[in-house]
């Protein structure tokens, strides 16, 4: 929601007593964990919950979500959006880390949150209990890094918890994140950093992955793989762009004050004419402060001498000061906008914006080792070319073996169909996921319930509510967005699958497709045995299965009936002696079973190990 600057900043006013008051209340109602830990705290230290200089302003983002924002003289504390509770930024969460319940994820998810994107349930992992918090869809939650225990986001859940299998291959969105650590909301505060946090790092991550990864590591050519010539790849560019910064480092001298200064200018004069450029002024001003900061001067150093000029180690020491300097020699023209220095104008005919010269910058460096490293990429992968071609031929013949399974529903129940005829369908089809989110994409459009204030929501009309929503949601629940829809949909129809053998037509099944469900465990004391049932579901024949298990792991299979089934549609439970999880699973995926409908369960496993 503040991954762009707001749309629309009314100023702040102070809060009166009284509206700081209730407003306080509603946050221990809310957060009863902080009320306790405020309650015992209180007279004994000089912070609170909301202080005294707390200021209010209402906003409109730039997705067009409406709300009002709470700050203090130093930091953005609150928000309050339409029928949520107050909701807390990552600087208030900071001083109470256990406000919210948490979910985890990695290092580089928090990234990819950071740059405007939602927490989707592949990127979850289990905390230090072992599983998720309770919670349902709308709930607010908050979101860290494995092994950190101090949240760096905030949002509601767009599915229940209840519903969320970490790292088994579901898919689809998690959470909608509201605030996240080193957004404009954050920014709107003094910029200082989650405590105790050194980097967002991904090491872990790629342990994770490296231990997934080994259940299909199996024969290889000798030959170099197309990963290893990119890692050597990679490796090489990143030690040239390491000798480069190196080089700059070891050249670099000790600058005075007055060279700071100086450089700084001619910093500003470089990225005035060559970057920003008199042409193209008109379309790319105004520019904030720090944007003209960061993306402007500070990659216009000069290489040499650039890790030594800082806005910190001038005469200035703030930027502020630094643009009022050169707004009054001038050159550029500022102006004040909703507490911030913009600047709005550069004077070209300005002295010394005549007669320039460029040099080489940081940015170049930069630009130059990325070049190297893309074009060794491009070497790396164009000697990987043949081996592509023979995995693609590999994965071709594996796609022609593919068990193509389809999840298919059918509108159940009055409210549903009136839903389908509605929207201009066949109430008494049959429709798989695409079609049903095409369906309801064409009844939003025939009857317009689009929240005109917030594109993402649809408003539930009465026909919507009748078919979707529960008699305790009636009253409680008016928008939700469309992804949130179609999961509701979907679970009021009637659920079908199709099966589809190679060579042979797809077949209609009614119900979930059930997976295959693989179960390692102990038996007699110390006897390992491992347990395989549901093949039946994908056309494969129990008594060929048990004989090839029994080839590929040197061991006993056998199978016998399902107890409690119906002899009309036996089912059959196949047993193999040892540990067998790895080998059973890569039989079934070669036969085509796809990997998403392979469940395994490793019972011998220690408590707290990874299966």
């Amino acid at each position: 929601m503040f991954k762009k600057p707001l749309a629309n900043l009314k100023s702040f006013s102070p809060l009166r007593s009284s509206d700081r008051r209730r407003f306080q209340n509603e946050a221990y109602e809310a957060y009863p964990s902080v009320k306790e830990k405020c309650t015992a705290e209180e007279g004994a230290s000089t912070t609170h919950l909301m202080p005294d200089d707390l200021r209010s302003a209402k906003f409109i983002s730039h997705i067009g979500t409406a709300g009002v924002v709470y700050k203090s003289e130093k930091q953005a504390l609150w928000i309050s959006l339409e029928n949520m509770p107050p909701i807390p930024t990552v600087y208030t969460m900071w001083q109470y880390p256990n406000m919210l319940p948490k979910l985890y994820t990695w290092g580089p998810v928090v990234r990819r949150l950071m740059d405007g994107a939602d927490l989707m349930i592949p990127g979850l992992v289990l905390g230090p209990e072992g599983k998720l918090p309770e919670l349902n869809t709308g709930d607010l939650v908050a979101i860290t890094i494995k092994g950190y225990s101090v949240p760096l986001a905030i949002g509601t859940m767009a599915v229940p918890t209840s519903e969320i299998r970490p790292r088994s291959g579901m898919k689809g969105k998690a959470v909608h994140i509201i605030h996240v650590y080193e957004d404009f909301l954050w920014a709107m505060g003094d910029k200082s950093g989650p405590p105790e946090l050194e980097s967002i790092s991904d090491d872990e991550y790629e342990e994770e992955e490296e231990e997934e990864e080994e259940t299909a590591e199996e024969e290889q050519d000798q030959k170099p793989s197309e990963s290893e010539q990119l890692n050597e790849t990679n490796a090489l560019a990143q030690k040239m762009e390491e000798t480069s910064i190196t080089d700059t480092k070891s050249t670099a001298k000790q600058l005075t004050t007055t060279e700071i200064d100086e450089w700084l200018k001619k910093s500003l004069y470089h990225a005035l004419v060559f970057k920003i450029k008199s042409e193209n002024a008109s379309s790319v001003l105004p520019l904030s402060a720090s944007s003209i900061y960061s993306a402007y001067i500070m990659p216009c150093r000069p290489l040499d001498v650039g890790s030594e000029i800082d806005i910190k180690k001038s005469s200035w020491k703030k930027l502020q000061k630094f643009l009022k300097a050169m707004d009054k020699a001038g050159l550029i023209k500022t102006k004040e906008q909703r507490g911030e220095t913009m600047v709005v104008s550069v004077n070209y005919s300005h002295p010394s914006l005549q007669d320039l010269r460029k040099y080489k910058t940081m940015e170049s460096a930069t630009t130059q080792a990325a070049n190297a490293k893309e074009n060794a990429a491009k070497e790396a992968a164009a000697a990987a070319t043949s081996a592509k071609e023979q995995d693609a031929a590999k994965a071709k013949n594996a796609s022609n073996n593919q068990i193509e399974i389809q999840e298919i529903y059918k509108p159940l129940g009055n409210s549903m169909q009136k839903l389908f005829e509605e929207a201009k369908h066949d109430k008494d089809g049959i429709y798989t996921i695409p079609q049903v989110r095409q369906v309801m994409m064409d009844y939003i459009k025939i009857h317009n319930v689009v929240d005109l204030q917030n594109q993402k929501m649809i408003n539930i009309d009465p026909t919507l509510c009748d078919a979707i929503l529960t008699k305790q949601e009636y009253n409680s629940i008016n928008k939700l967005t469309r992804d949130q829809i179609l999961h509701r949909m979907c679970q009021k129809m009637q659920p079908f699958h199709s099966v589809k053998l190679p060579g042979k037509e797809a077949v209609l099944k009614k119900g979930a497709c059930k997976p295959i469900e693989i179960v390692q465990e102990v038996r007699q004391g110390r006897k390992t045995i491992t347990k395989v049932t549901g093949v039946e579901g994908f056309g494969l024949d129990v008594d060929e299965l048990s004989k090839e298990l029994t080839r590929l792991c040197a061991s006993s299979a056998t199978y016998n009936p399902v107890h409690g089934v119906s002899p009309k549609n036996p089912l059959y439970e196949i047993m193999v002696q040892g540990p067998q999880i790895k080998n059973i699973t890569h039989l079934l995926i070669s036969k085509g079973v796809p990997p998403r409908f392979i469940d395994t369960e490793d019972k011998t496993a220690k408590k707290g190990k990874k299966k």
